[in-house]
């Protein structure tokens, strides 16, 4: 075990390079079991949790919760408006927010996911002659399913290290890389508070600064892994001025993923920059929504970009 403790303390420190550490990390599953076993019984972490809804029921008082679940049962025996707006405005007198929903409202019973629901519920039972009876009978199917499915809410749980290593990566490697770092170097503090543990900070500042020259919408894997974005950086002089730097750095970058004006992809869900065969970006040539086909209803976006050498085409797809 002493050698689990003198590699991650090396990570901490610098003295580890960061993709070495991550995959002896990510190869040995029995030092998270280690972490665990010096983490202290007492210690909890707020975690995102799955609830039914009863979890935010069950404070009420008995004649309130049975009230609310006789008007779901009721409603599962035949779902029609009637009944739909019975449960729904029940549950709106718990949490009035609900009602006068808006993003940067706060939950005072439900959560905000909850409240929209409840919101876009409300809006069409109270006015379904406004709406398709297709729609409206979706949405009264809805307030059912709002008692069957899984809710997100916080909770203190009890501290488990594979569900905080989990939860700290990241799409984007480095990034990924320096989350674990600063875990690592709080959990060591704790289990050694007299030794003293100087967390290298050249790994956080590398990832800042590619941040601050990137731009948002050049990112992904291949991306990543073919280390462009670091060989562009070591091309500029670091003796140069700040501002001078990140200028070229920057040109540079849009130069060599033939980026002109603002023709560039806006991806829905996190960048995907395909890479050619040699190990160059391809230039993005369109971006498209489409619907059905291929994902029957779905809508989706599909991206295309080119091999400036070969033009052969490849095509990225994300979903809305």
């Amino acid at each position: 075990m002493e050698n689990y403790k003198v590699k991650i303390i090396e990570f901490i420190e610098g003295k580890v390079a960061p993709d070495a550490f991550y995959v002896w990390f990510e190869s040995n599953p029995q030092v998270l079991d280690w972490l665990q076993s010096m983490i202290p019984q007492d210690k909890t972490i707020l975690d995102s949790v799955q609830v039914n809804i009863d979890y935010f029921l069950k404070n009420l008082p008995q004649s309130k919760q049975d009230e609310i679940y006789a008007a779901y049962k009721n409603l599962c025996e035949a779902v029609d408006i009637d009944r739909a707006k019975k449960l729904v405005d029940l549950l709106c007198e718990l949490d009035d927010k609900a009602i006068r929903f808006t993003r940067e409202v706060k939950s005072e019973l439900f959560t905000d996911d909850i409240n929209l629901y409840l919101y876009n519920y409300k809006s069409v039972l109270d006015n379904p002659s406004e709406y398709k009876p297709s729609y409206v009978q979706y949405m009264c199917e809805g307030v059912k399913d709002l008692f069957e499915k899984k809710h997100s809410t916080v909770q203190d749980v009890p501290y488990k290290v594979k569900t905080v290593y989990s939860h700290i990566k990241r799409r984007n490697k480095l990034w990924t890389y320096v989350n674990i770092q600063s875990w690592l170097c709080r959990l060591m503090k704790e289990f050694y508070p007299d030794e003293t543990i100087e967390k290298d900070e050249s790994l956080h500042e590398k990832a800042s600064f590619i941040m601050d020259v990137c731009p948002e919408y050049i990112e992904g894997h291949e991306v990543e892994e073919a280390g462009i974005i670091e060989a562009i950086i070591e091309q500029v002089p670091e003796t140069l001025p700040k501002t001078k730097r990140k200028k070229q750095i920057k040109d540079l970058i849009k130069k060599e993923f033939h980026i002109e004006g603002a023709k560039y992809p806006r991806w829905i869900q996190g960048g995907e920059w395909p890479v050619s065969k040699n190990g160059k970006p391809m230039r993005f040539i369109e971006q498209k929504r489409k619907r059905g086909k291929e994902y029957e209803n779905m809508l989706y976006t599909i991206y295309t970009f080119e091999d400036v050498d070969t033009l052969e085409r490849r095509i990225v797809e994300q979903f809305t």
